[in-house]
């Protein structure tokens, strides 16, 4: 079975039958974040000419090196979205390396979050690369609205770390996190309407980490 999660479009997921696969492939808009599932494997469409091929065996991270590139043809990916049972050349995803027994040897995209996690970026002005600054302010606001409810910055924050946590959510092009934010209120109205926003498909914070994974590619030049 295939699968389309659509990340920037209002229907975010369904099941391709496989007899429509290609015309579905090559129309879908790199712009909405598609991401083809397959037997435990994903093609991701970055663009609209490319597409990185990732899949995760037993618990290690890992992705599809052809040419000396995990950045392939488009049409590449359709073959193996055809054939996800051939050999193919996986090639362990790469590491953040910070310092052995911290960060070593862990999956790029968790290593960010976890550095953001760390930062307090209101506690003193932000060192770090700009990108990083901005996932540290939108995964303290989701923490926290996790944990508390979305309305926790009402009482907690003051107006300019409530507007960073917008201007972060916008950086990530994540507008219906940056609208919600707007219209926080003193209650939990708001707070399942986040829930299912952040973690549409079950796992915590999916839409924040698929937006870091896309800016590490677009933006490299704002996380270091």
């Amino acid at each position: 079975m295939i699968r389309l999660r659509l990340y920037k479009a209002r229907e975010r997921q369904r099941v391709i039958d496989p007899a429509d696969l290609e015309a579905v492939y090559f129309a879908v808009d790199p712009e909405t974040r598609p991401v083809f599932e397959y037997d435990g494997g994903m093609v991701w469409v970055s663009g609209p000419d490319h597409c990185r091929v990732e899949r995760r065996i037993r618990g290690r991270d890992l992705h599809l090196v052809e040419a000396g590139t995990n950045v392939l043809p488009r049409a590449r990916g359709l073959e193996i979205l055809r054939a996800p049972g051939a050999d193919h050349r996986w090639v362990h995803s790469l590491d953040w390396r910070w310092g052995a027994g911290d960060y070593l040897d862990r999956d790029r995209v968790d290593a960010f979050v976890d550095r953001a996690l760390d930062m307090q970026p209101w506690a003193a002005p932000p060192g770090g690369p700009v990108g990083l600054v901005h996932l540290s302010y939108l995964m303290w606001f989701h923490n926290g609205a996790m944990a508390n409810g979305a309305a926790w910055p009402l009482d907690h924050c003051t107006a300019e770390q409530i507007a960073a946590f917008t201007t972060a959510a916008v950086y990530f092009e994540l507008d219906e996190i940056a609208d919600l934010i707007g219209r926080l209120e003193p209650d939990d109205a708001l707070s399942h309407e986040y829930w299912d926003l952040s973690s549409p498909f079950g796992e915590d914070a999916s839409l924040i980490r698929d937006a870091l994974r896309c800016k590490l590619v677009e933006a490299a030049q704002d996380w270091v």
